[in-house]
């Protein structure tokens, strides 16, 4: 139970922008397996922040800006931890045309012209479809989009190489990712409960984050947390999209 408490601890602090104070936390491999079963569930927990967040506002003002305010503050629930990854990776994209060290260059500190511009659309059409789907109040595709792009990497990332050290390779190496696997089902259980569905998104979410790796992978010739991050995010504005046509 300490374990599972840690991981969560590790997940929430890591992943989300709520400080965690715990003394002595042991961060290990079994860590590392276990924060893959509660990142799904932090999504759950920033979506529907969310969506309390607009239910709250939009007592006060115009349910439209009450929306879009809410979709802002989601970024902000995690920090822009993986709209960081989008600037990284667009600028290692394009530099790697100029045979430049595309590992380096997401390492770098400063951010290219090019990464900033692509973010900032990246971020202006996704706070524009959630900001959509918070004002018809189309809550349950947020949910379930938050939930499965996170949970789709525990079944996607064994398909790719990750350096030996790499929290992703230390977390497939520990004992019992397999009941971790069985675990996250319980989020598909949910999902289905919203949204009759919901396969169809998990089966989508699969598919689209295995592209992103893909490509990523094909034009750098590895995959860090950036790859991920990007991909995450890029997998969560199709999700969104195509949720609310569905």
């Amino acid at each position: 139970m300490r374990q599972l408490f840690n991981s969560f601890a590790f997940s929430l602090s890591y992943f989300t922008v709520f400080p965690v104070f715990i003394k002595d936390m042991i961060i290990d491999k079994n860590t590392f397996r276990d924060s893959l079963f509660f990142l799904p569930l932090i999504g759950l927990f920033i979506s529907l922040i969310t969506i309390l967040i607009s239910m709250f506002l939009s007592d006060f003002f115009h349910p439209l800006y009450a929306s879009l305010v809410s979709a802002i503050l989601s970024f902000c629930l995690y920090g822009f931890l993986h709209t960081e990854a989008i600037t990284d990776v667009v600028d290692a994209w394009f530099a790697s045309y100029s045979s430049k060290d595309a590992y380096k260059i997401m390492k770098e500190s400063t951010i290219g012209a090019i990464g900033a511009l692509a973010t900032f659309c990246f971020v202006l059409l996704k706070v524009a479809i959630i900001t959509y789907l918070l004002y018809e109040k189309k809550y349950e595709i947020i949910i379930i989009t938050f939930m499965f792009s996170r949970l789709s990497l525990t079944y996607i990332l064994p398909l790719f190489e990750f350096k030996k050290d790499s929290f992703m390779n230390q977390a497939f190496l520990a004992k019992g990712i397999n009941t971790v696997r069985v675990a996250i089902l319980l989020f598909v259980v949910f999902a289905l409960f919203l949204k009759s569905n919901a396969l169809v998104f998990l089966f989508l979410a699969l598919v689209f984050l295995y592209i992103n790796l893909k490509i990523l992978y094909k034009r750098f010739g590895f995959l860090n947390g950036d790859c991920l991050g990007c991909s995450i995010e890029i997998t969560e504005l199709l999700l969104l999209n195509i949720g609310f046509i569905l």
